[in-house]
């Protein structure tokens, strides 16, 4: 009878555990998205450092003035226009949605029903309050890791058992190694791409271009889906013009993809994580159906955490074989 009541107990703490973290499901991912920040906040730092030799601290004074710098020159350059362009995106998009034909539009509308996370993206905008709270709970989380990364790695560590604590150390810097790699990789694709497409749209003579292809580099974060979701408003406010403008902007958008998988990644491949397809499709789909589009941009590099895990400590504590991810490429 005690062995039974054991079990009732421990299956019982188990609901109790699950239904509390997806409870708090969006606070973790928040934090996610904030330990993402901090490794690129780390490692950039560490750059200053040894080219410097400065200290911890100034060195991260250093990148974080050089990163408000960047973002608020930026800002004011581009600011007034990108805000005006996407004032002016989000009427040519609904202009365009009214010029499609009935059955088109009412096709469009379904699919939004249907898919959470696209009415969650249909009303990103009014959630700006929230997704600004968002953003500095995030900032902030990124540079209390990054300032002390060791502090919070010791207190991760203390949760495990004292036999497993050195190999709890190495998972973590492997799983933050290779979430560096792929952040490179990602930032460097979200960059080129967008460069490309609002150029390309330019050159076209597509309204708010610089806004597209923002929000094309944006969208590229996500890995599959992300390009295809960047194109639909570029492709309704081409048709809005002309139809001949539509399929102008298609190709650019299919030969700016074929570029960026079969050159921009490639080459990336050779110093970044590489996941296989199936378990990027796999966690994109997952993460949408779970957490809507902020589940769809943390997909990827949870799925690298994932891999980590599973590699370093099944595949190789467990089973006794060499891991396959992450691989190291030459």
């Amino acid at each position: 009878m005690a062995v039974f009541t054991w079990k009732v107990l421990i299956v019982a703490g188990v609901a109790a555990l699950s239904i509390f973290l997806w409870r708090i499901s969006g606070t973790l991912l928040l934090i996610f998205t904030g330990v993402l920040f901090a490794i690129l906040l780390q490692r950039l730092t560490g750059y200053v450092q040894r080219a410097t030799g400065l200290g911890h601290g100034w060195s991260l004074a250093i990148v974080l003035l050089t990163l408000v710098l960047l973002v608020g020159g930026g800002g004011w350059l581009m600011g007034t226009s990108m805000a005006a362009q996407l004032g002016q995106l989000q009427e040519q998009v609904t202009k365009a949605m009214g010029m499609l034909p009935d059955g088109w539009r009412d096709r469009i509308m379904e699919q939004g029903k249907e898919w959470p996370w696209m009415n969650q993206l249909s009303s990103f905008a009014s959630g700006l309050v929230y997704v600004v709270g968002d953003a500095v709970v995030v900032m902030f989380a990124a540079l209390y890791l990054a300032a002390s990364p060791g502090l919070y790695q010791r207190g991760v560590v203390l949760l495990v058992p004292p036999r497993g604590q050195k190999r709890a150390c190495e998972v973590m810097d492997v799983a933050g190694d290779s979430l560096w790699k792929w952040l490179i990789g990602q930032l460097v694709a979200m960059a080129a791409v967008g460069t490309m497409i609002a150029v390309g749209l330019w050159l076209l003579g597509i309204p708010s271009a610089l806004a597209l292809g923002m929000v094309a580099g944006l969208m590229e974060f996500i890995p599959l889906v992300g390009p295809f979701l960047a194109a639909v408003p570029a492709l309704l406010i081409g048709f809005a013009q002309s139809p001949q403008d539509a399929l102008w902007v298609a190709g650019l958008y299919l030969v700016i993809q074929q570029v960026e998988g079969n050159v921009i990644t490639p080459l990336l491949q050779k110093r970044v994580v590489d996941l296989p397809p199936v378990v990027t499709i796999g966690a994109i789909a997952a993460g949408g159906v779970l957490f809507g589009i902020m589940g769809m941009f943390l997909a990827t590099p949870l799925a690298v955490v994932v891999l980590v895990l599973v590699n370093l400590l099944y595949i190789e504590d467990k089973l006794g074989q060499p891991r396959h991810f992450p691989s190291d490429h030459s």
